[in-house]
């Protein structure tokens, strides 16, 4: 991995023939270069005087000096918790030759993620090194360590574990991964949002997963000051007992409350971003610490659809003062612009506090519907079923509405989720036991 200078040529000027000087000529000279000398004493005791500006402070004149809350050229941010990315876990195989699973560490321990590959004669090398200080500093932190490889045709278990050996790295304290290059670049590119490509080009970040596996911090492993905020970020993060919902916390996590602005780079959605009824966006994380029912619909459909807002409404008054909230996802956002969804929730007596109407690009939701909701969202495509997402954004089950008993089911699920206080490490989607398989949904005929 090289470091690319510059080698731009230097501009030059052509040669120009310079006048013959006579003595006035020479007075204006040492007038000249006396008055040069007085302006450089004059801005070299300004400079005595002045800090210089960090880069990227904003400020022109002064600046906070280089510290491990400020590394220089860093963009530290104070952002709301339940905005942070989610990190599924993932697995893959380990120095060993074992499966390893990150859902290990859910609710119990943070850990940190790198990518490397065993070849690099430098720079990979050098930051294994620093990640090795790195778990002597943090020696008495319950934290793990992860180092994943771009290069698993070449990097096995056994030329892994030769290498672990180097670093002294037992697993699951560190472990290095490697699996299927598919695999890798998910991880790295829709999981962290880094590139990761190839041997040649890859990220120079260490990523944090709090225990909660929100995607909490990244690093830059080649700057001292960013090193020291890491120590400091993770004793912080290890010390976490609950979840902190509902809190602030300081990252340089740039993509917190961002969408990518291509969809078609990202090949899964975790989550979402569309737009309410009242015109606002609204992203999925948005509901971070929330239990919510979400279903799909169009406003002009003449029977399901209106049978099914009709149960909502219902449910919504049933509901009382619970606090679980209440998504309908339009699969027809070119009629369905806000103002149509406004007047279709004022005709079944939505609570805008309760009951969430939202619309979008017509490419992303049948993304959101298949890719999120693991359910059909196309044009023209419904069901019968709702969906219900835990506080943490992973869907959780899925209910025919029209069976009583798969209600009961949907409603004890939505209770027991409200009293969970930390996000599971694995889990297993409860099937409301429709006999519907989930890429077979009813589609109604427009005629």
């Amino acid at each position: 991995m090289n470091i690319v200078k510059d080698s731009s040529p230097k501009e030059t000027s052509p040669k120009e023939t310079s006048p013959k000087r006579g003595p006035n000529m020479l007075v204006l000279g040492a007038l000249a270069v006396l008055a040069c000398t007085f302006l450089g004493i004059a801005v070299v005791i300004g400079l005595m005087t002045t800090k210089a500006p960090i880069a990227g402070s904003g400020n022109s004149n002064t600046g906070p000096e280089p510290s491990a809350d400020n590394p220089p050229g860093a963009v530290i941010v104070d952002v709301p918790w339940d905005h942070l990315h989610h990190i599924d876990s993932f697995e893959m195989k380990n120095q060993d030759g074992e499966k390893f699973s990150t859902a290990q560490f859910s609710g119990e321990k943070p850990y940190l993620v790198s990518f490397f590959f065993a070849s690099c004669p430098s720079i990979c090398r050098d930051l294994n090194k620093q990640v090795a200080s790195l778990n002597e500093q943090l020696k008495k932190e319950d934290v793990a360590f992860v180092t994943i490889t771009v290069d698993p045709d070449r990097d096995t278990p056994e030329v892994l574990s030769e290498y672990a050996q180097g670093f002294d790295a037992v697993s699951p304290r560190w472990t290095f991964l490697t699996g299927q290059q598919y695999k890798i670049k998910q991880v790295g590119e829709q999981m962290f949002r880094v590139e990761v490509v190839d041997m040649a080009n890859h990220t120079d970040n260490i990523m944090l997963v709090d225990k909660w596996g929100k995607y909490r911090d990244r690093f830059k492993w080649d700057d001292p000051y960013d090193m020291k905020r890491l120590v400091n970020v993770v004793k912080e993060v290890a010390a976490e007992t609950k979840p902190p919902l509902g809190k602030t916390v300081r990252t340089r996590n740039a993509m917190v409350g961002r969408e990518p602005i291509d969809l078609s780079t990202v090949q899964y959605l975790r989550e979402f971003h569309l737009y309410t009824s009242e015109e606002k966006p609204f992203f999925s994380r948005d509901l971070t610490g929330e239990v919510w029912i979400a279903n799909f619909f169009f406003t002009s459909c003449p029977t399901i659809c209106k049978l099914q807002s009709k149960y909502i409404e219902g449910l919504q008054n049933r509901l009382g003062e619970h606090p679980t909230k209440l998504v309908s996802i339009t699969t027809d956002p070119v009629t369905d612009i806000p103002a149509t969804l406004r007047e279709y929730a004022r005709d079944h007596n939505a609570d805008p506090d309760r009951w969430i109407f939202l619309t979008g690009n017509e490419k992303v939701i049948p993304r959101v519907g298949s890719e999120f909701f693991s359910a059909m969202g196309g044009v023209g495509h419904h069901s019968t079923e709702l969906f219900v997402v835990d506080k943490w954004g992973n869907v959780r089950g899925r209910f025919d509405w029209q069976d009583a008993a798969q209600e009961v089911e949907m409603l004890s699920l939505v209770d027991s989720l409200w009293n969970e206080s930390r996000p599971p490490g694995e889990f297993k989607r409860i099937d409301g036991g429709s006999k519907q398989d989930e890429s077979e949904f009813e589609e109604e005929d427009d005629e």
